[in-house]
C-alpha cells in the first residue's frame, strides 16, 4: 500500500473524525465513511467520500480503516461486533485513533490478529481545533513494519508522527498520561487564577505574568487566553470526553501499581463536573464549575 491510491475508511466522523476525513479527501485519498449519524455521512459524501452501510461495509472496501470513536465500549463493538470491521473482506490494517485505554486496545488487537488484520494503536493529540488546522500529533504503537506501511495515510491526518512502541496499548498509556496532564494543568491553573483574582489582581494580568514565568503551561498559554478569558469556550472537545480520559488514566495507573493520588483528585473533580450537568459542555467550561465551587471568604476576625 502507498500514496493516495490507497483505499481508506473512516469510522466515526464527529467532532474529530470529520476534519480528519476532510483532510484525507483533500489529499485525494479514496475514502469510505460510516457513522451512526447519517447526516454526518451525507455531508462527507457531498465532499467526495463514499458511504459504508456499517463498519463491516467500510472494511469491505478499504484496505486501511481509521476509527475515531467516543468510548471503549463503542470502539470494541465497532471493531469486533456482529457488523464490525473484523468481518470486512478488504481490510488489512485498522488504525484505532480513539482514547480507550490499554486493556480495550489489547482485546481489539487480539480479535483482529486472529483474522490477520493488523492493529495500529494510534491516538492523536490536538483536539478538534488541531484536526481542522492540520496540527495533530499522533503516537503509534505497532510493529515497525506495520507503522511504515501505514505512514502515508497517517501523514494525511497528522503533521507530527511518533512511533512509540511495538505493542498495541503502549500508545494508549502515553495518550492517557498526556490528557491527564492537560486536565490537571487546566484545573490547577483555574484554581490559582481564581485565588489571585480574590486578591484583587486582574485575571488577564495574572495569566500574562504566569506565561512569562515558570508556572506556564498549554492551559495558561492557549486555553485560558483563547477560550476562557475571551469568552469563546469553543475548544471543540466535550467535558464528558475529558472526564472519561482522566478516569481511564487513573485506572491505568492503578493497574500498573504506580502512585496516582493527584491524578485521582483531578479525575474526581472532572467527574463531579460531568455528573452535575456540564458533560455536554465544552471542556473549557470546567472554569465555570470550579468557579462555582469557590468557598466564601472568611469574615475578618
Amino acid at each position: 500500500m502507498g500514496g493516495s491510491h490507497m483505499r481508506l475508511g473512516m469510522i466515526g466522523v464527529g467532532d474529530m473524525g470529520r476534519p480528519l476525513a476532510m483532510r484525507l479527501l483533500k489529499a485525494d485519498f479514496e475514502l469510505a465513511v460510516y457513522d451512526v449519524n447519517p447526516e454526518a455521512v451525507a455531508d462527507l459524501v457531498a465532499q467526495g467520500a463514499s458511504a459504508g452501510e456499517s463498519p463491516q461495509g467500510v472494511a469491505s472496501c478499504a484496505e486501511l480503516v481509521f476509527a475515531c470513536l467516543p468510548s471503549p465500549a463503542v470502539s470494541e463493538r465497532v471493531a469486533l461486533g456482529p457488523d464490525g470491521v473484523i468481518h470486512g473482506t478488504a481490510i488489512r490494517q485498522y488504525v484505532e485513533m480513539s482514547t480507550i485505554g490499554y486493556i480495550c486496545m489489547q482485546r481489539i488487537a487480539s480479535g483482529l490478529w486472529a483474522r490477520s488484520i493488523a492493529l495500529l494503536d494510534a491516538p492523536v493529540s490536538g483536539g478538534p481545533l488541531g484536526a481542522k488546522a492540520g496540527r495533530l500529533t499522533c503516537f503509534v504503537a505497532a510493529p515497525r513494519a506495520q507503522f511504515e506501511d501505514a505512514e502515508p495515510a497517517l501523514l494525511g491526518v497528522c503533521d507530527r508522527l511518533f512511533h512509540v512502541g511495538e505493542e498495541p496499548g503502549q500508545a494508549q498509556v502515553l495518550k492517557l498520561a498526556n490528557n491527564m496532564l492537560n486536565a490537571a494543568n487546566l484545573s490547577l491553573a483555574i484554581e490559582m487564577v481564581l485565588m489571585v483574582r480574590g486578591a484583587g489582581i486582574d485575571e488577564a494580568m495574572a495569566i500574562d505574568v504566569i506565561n512569562a514565568s515558570t508556572g506556564r503551561s498549554r492551559a495558561t498559554e492557549e486555553t485560558f487566553k483563547t477560550q476562557i478569558l475571551s469568552g469563546a469556550f469553543r475548544t471543540g472537545a466535550k467535558l464528558s470526553i475529558a472526564s472519561k480520559d482522566v478516569e481511564l488514566a487513573v485506572e491505568q495507573a492503578r493497574m500498573l501499581g504506580v502512585e496516582h493520588s493527584v491524578a485521582q483528585a483531578v479525575s474526581l473533580l472532572w467527574k463531579a463536573a460531568e455528573t452535575q450537568g456540564h458533560g455536554g459542555s465544552d471542556l473549557s467550561r470546567i472554569y465555570d464549575f470550579i468557579n462555582g465551587l469557590a468557598a466564601p471568604r472568611p469574615a475578618d476576625a
